[in-house]
């Protein structure tokens, strides 16, 4: 089935404060771990571990709940604090990462493949140091993998983890395994939107990164 979630690991806050800035809350109830970013979990949150909160959504949910608004949620969060949003569609092959400090994006990287762009990355901004050689060896990985692969066989696409890996250097967390899943699967509680907001569908194509049943915001 895949992954098709996202998230956001938001530092220098509390989650209740994190939460208000987003309009939402918790409603008390426990959730399963193995359930977010599904129909059953479509929104929770939880702390992760020192330093961190994190809000985990169905498909883009978490991007559309961030950025969805004129002028983006993000602007309310102190100044001090770095936001990591991540998106992981499995389904249609697309990745995402950002940073957000002081008010204003750092840097976005954007895997969206197409027939005639196989290897798509659009990045910008100040990313990690580590990113462009992350790049050059993924694309050199990728090319050697598919002078491999014999016809009609399944192809293997290495850049899409290129977003991921700049958005665990700084939080850690890998929604697949690595260093930190254990402790960011733990408390978890489902959210509710708040302020008037309500979830309904869309009477128009979404962008990539909103749900199909997207936000209303008011």
């Amino acid at each position: 089935m895949g992954f098709n979630m996202s998230w956001i690991f938001v530092d220098g806050i509390e989650l209740d404060e994190l939460y208000a800035a987003l309009d939402v809350k918790s409603t008390g109830a426990a959730a399963d771990p193995y359930d977010l970013g599904t129909g059953r979990v479509p929104l929770a949150g939880l702390r992760p571990k020192a330093g961190w909160c994190a809000i985990f959504g169905r498909y883009s949910y978490v991007l559309d709940i961030t950025m969805g608004t004129d002028p983006p949620r993000l602007l309310r969060l102190p100044a001090k604090s770095r936001a990591v949003t991540c998106v992981v569609l499995e389904h249609a092959n697309i990745s995402y990462a950002s940073l957000w400090k002081d008010g204003r994006e750092i840097w976005r990287a954007h895997h969206q493949p197409s027939k005639e762009q196989p290897e798509h990355l659009d990045f910008w901004g100040d990313l990690p140091s580590s990113f462009l050689g992350t790049w050059e060896a993924t694309l050199q990985k990728q090319r050697q993998r598919n002078a491999m692969r014999k016809p009609g066989e399944w192809g293997v696409d290495y850049v899409f983890d290129v977003p991921l890996i700049a958005a665990a250097e700084i939080t850690g967390f890998r929604h697949d395994g690595g260093p930190g899943k254990e402790d960011a699967y733990r408390d978890v509680t489902t959210l509710a939107l708040i302020n008037g907001n309500s979830v309904k569908r869309l009477s128009k194509p979404p962008r990539w990164w909103q749900m199909v049943g997207s936000t209303e915001y008011r």
